[in-house]
This record gives structure tokens, C-alpha cells and sequence, in this order.
């Protein structure tokens, strides 16, 4: 997806891009709570915290990546980790899917050290679905984004199949229409599917997911283009390059 100007996002749209990210997940599990661990594990909260302290000072882009990991796991079949799952001989999981390989490895890092100190204080009870919904909101609350509640209490899937992302989440070579289509088939309105491809802008783009279309396509704007093409000058087909919302 190519990366956006750098107005100010308002508040309001963050909002409902975080929030609507496990709102299914909401409606499936009625028993979710903002507190369901405060007896079971009184400690997940300040474990959470420094976990995630810890890791994004020395990781500054765990932030972006996390988003991007949440959103990733979420908008497929729901908020239930099965992103997490590694594949096996007999089974290619959702993060080996071609569409997922470009997913950073500093979110996965950090649920790997989220879930070790957890099992260690309160063994069986916080799930990793869990783990990266509270992560994904306060690492965006350390980059100055707007806290928002997260509802506790998912389990995590078991199941996990990169075949079963085809068509669910967004590509670069979409067109409008087809972009429309894919976030108005899980409930989507063009307001909300706007808010949730911007909040991509927190972190990084690569260059190769839009760099052969500056020249041609006309839609863009002409001097964003050239901007574009200065940008990803000299880096070739994987250039990288830093576009910051708040």
C-alpha cells in the first residue's frame, strides 16, 4: 500500500481503526472483559507493560510492526492469533502466506517475551491473542496515540491456513472498487477501510509495493509522485522508506 501524505490524523479516526480491528471478536465472545485477568493474573498488566517498554526502546519499529501484525491477523477471521501459528510439514500457516512474508519480525519477537513471562507468573491463562491486542494499543499509545479500552478473554485458534487469506486482506495492485468490496464484505464502511489503510502510515512502506506505478499511473498526484521517485531513488526494488503520522 503505498504511503499517504503526512497530515495529522484526527484522534476519532485512530479510534475506530484500533477499535474495529477485534470489534467481531467483541460480538463472537460475550463473556470478554477489561479486567477478566485481574484474579487469574494480577501481574498481566505490569508484565505487559514492561515487556513492551522494554522491547520498543530497543526496537523502535516494533510499534509500526505490531500494528500491521494485529491488522494482519484480524481482518481474515477475526482477532484469534492464528498469525502466531508457525507451519509444519503438513500445513503452511497464515504467516508463511506470500501476502504476510513482508511482516517484521520485532512483533513476533515481542509476543514470544510476552507469553514467557506470563506462562512464568500465570501458566495457561493469557492468551497470545490477547497478548497482541493489549500490545498493538500501547505501543500506539507510546507513539501518541489515543488509549483505548481492549476486552479480554479470546482463545486462541489452532488452526491456521495460508490458503484461507486469499481475497481477505488488501493488496497494493487493488483497485478502489476491489478495496471496497474486500473491507464492505466483513461489515466496512469506505470511511472506516480509509481509516484503517492509514494507520499503515505509522510505520514504513516499501518502496517495491509501489514504485513501478509512480511513472505510469496518473492518478497520483505530481508532485507526490515526484517526491515518490526521490524517496525510493538508489534503493532499487526493496527500498524502504519512513512515513510518520503522529
Amino acid at each position: 500500500m503505498a504511503p499517504s501524505s503526512l497530515p495529522q490524523t484526527p484522534p476519532s479516526a485512530v479510534v475506530i481503526v484500533l477499535f474495529l480491528l477485534f470489534s467481531t471478536a467483541l460480538l463472537c465472545e460475550s463473556r470478554l472483559s477489561i479486567d477478566y485477568y485481574s484474579k487469574t493474573c494480577p501481574s498481566f498488566t505490569k508484565i505487559m507493560q514492561d515487556t513492551i517498554t522494554n522491547k520498543q526502546i530497543t526496537s523502535p519499529t516494533t510499534a509500526a510492526g505490531a500494528l500491521r501484525l494485529f491488522f494482519h491477523d484480524c481482518l481474515p477471521n477475526g482477532c484469534d492469533g492464528s498469525i502466531l501459528i508457525s507451519s509444519t510439514a503438513f500445513n503452511k500457516a497464515e504467516r508463511d502466506a506470500d501476502i504476510n512474508l513482508s511482516l517484521p519480525g520485532d512483533p513476533f519477537d515481542l509476543i514470544v517475551r510476552a507469553k514467557t513471562a506470563l506462562e512464568l507468573a500465570c501458566p495457561n491463562t493469557v492468551s497470545c491473542s490477547d497478548i497482541l491486542a493489549v500490545a498493538t494499543r500501547d505501543l500506539v499509545t507510546m507513539l501518541g496515540g489515543p488509549y483505548y479500552n481492549v476486552y479480554l478473554g479470546r482463545k486462541d485458534s489452532r488452526v491456521s491456513s495460508a490458503s484461507s487469506l486469499e481475497g481477505k486482506l488488501p493488496k497494493p495492485t487493488m483497485s478502489m472498487s476491489q478495496l471496497i468490496n474486500l473491507f464492505s464484505s466483513s461489515g466496512f464502511t469506505v470511511q472506516e477501510m480509509v481509516a484503517l489503510s492509514g494507520a499503515h502510515t505509522i510505520g514504513f512502506s516499501h518502496c517495491k509495493e509501489f514504485s513501478s506505478n509512480i511513472s505510469n499511473d496518473t492518478h497520483y498526484n505530481p508532485r507526490f509522485a515526484q517526491a515518490l521517485k526521490q524517496a525510493c531513488s538508489g534503493f532499487g526494488a526493496f527500498g524502504i522508506r519512513s512515513w510518520i503520522v503522529w
